[in-house]
């Protein structure tokens, strides 16, 4: 299965795109490198979490 955004979904992502871009200007280059390296810690921490719970509870497949 394919999805694609409609033309109204491009506008909003062009939009949102704008708009966190220049919110993210106005910060400085050494805490957003920080932010970054926060940010990966806490999804390498989440994924070993749901590793040690897919052992336990395997995957269920759903089919459409």
């Amino acid at each position: 299965m394919q999805l694609a955004l409609t033309e109204q979904g491009r506008e909003v992502t062009a939009g949102a795109i704008t708009v966190v871009d220049g919110l993210l200007q106005q910060l400085p280059a050494e805490d957003l490198a920080v932010a970054g390296r926060v940010l990966s810690l806490i999804t390498e921490r989440a994924d070993a979490e749901l590793a040690i719970l897919a052992k336990w509870r395997p995957a269920q497949v759903v089919e459409y």
